[in-house]
């Protein structure tokens, strides 16, 4: 048995226009010193896309290839499109490291199936500046805006704590809010070194 405790998995949901890339953006450039923090690529049968998240791309039937060889940690199923989390995230939780992941409604179940400690980062933003930036995105999709708004109230499958962040300001102010909490899970202790102040 290992000594030490796996990691966390932090999965960041919100609505459409919470601000989840900007901030995991955010996260990203404030954290890349921290070589126990990963930031996960999520695998998805779609191009990749620059005005969407950071993803890696397979066809699909590569993708049901790697995963009948076991290459995925977790899979789930949205919009007609398959998504993975490798192995690798796995390995890296296993080993006490924390993961940071721009997470889905319907993959937390498979998630919190997969990793035992998962954190779920729920951007709260008002309704007001959430409308406010649908409209400025301009995107086709949004304009349904009233049923966008609607899917916030939305019960979360999941056993999980839910942390409610608000991200109504600037994307350093959720930010500096979720590296606390990141800290202080890597606080606990475990047998690897203790963190370097």
């Amino acid at each position: 048995m290992d000594h030490h405790h796996p990691g966390t998995v932090f999965v960041i949901v919100g609505p459409s226009g919470s601000g989840k890339d900007t901030l995991i953006n955010w996260l990203r450039e404030n954290l890349k010193h921290k070589t126990d923090i990963l930031f996960v690529r999520r695998i998805v049968t779609r191009p990749a896309d620059n005005d969407h998240e950071d993803h890696d791309t397979m066809e699909p039937g590569q993708f049901q290839q790697a995963k009948a060889s076991g290459a995925f940690a977790v899979t789930w199923q949205a919009h007609d499109l398959h998504y993975a989390i490798p192995n690798s995230v796995k390995d890296h939780v296993d080993q006490g490291g924390q993961a940071i992941l721009n997470g889905a409604r319907r993959a937390l179940h498979h998630l919190e199936a997969a990793f035992s400690d998962v954190q779920i980062i729920h951007l709260d933003v008002d309704p007001d500046i959430l409308a406010e930036r649908l409209a400025n995105r301009g995107r086709g999709s949004d304009t349904d805006l009233s049923a966008r708004l609607a899917q916030q109230k939305l019960d979360f499958q999941t056993r999980a704590p839910i942390i409610h962040v608000a991200n109504n300001g600037p994307a350093a102010e959720a930010g500096q809010h979720i590296v606390g909490l990141i800290e202080q899970h890597r606080q606990r202790p475990s047998a690897g070194e203790a963190d370097q102040k």
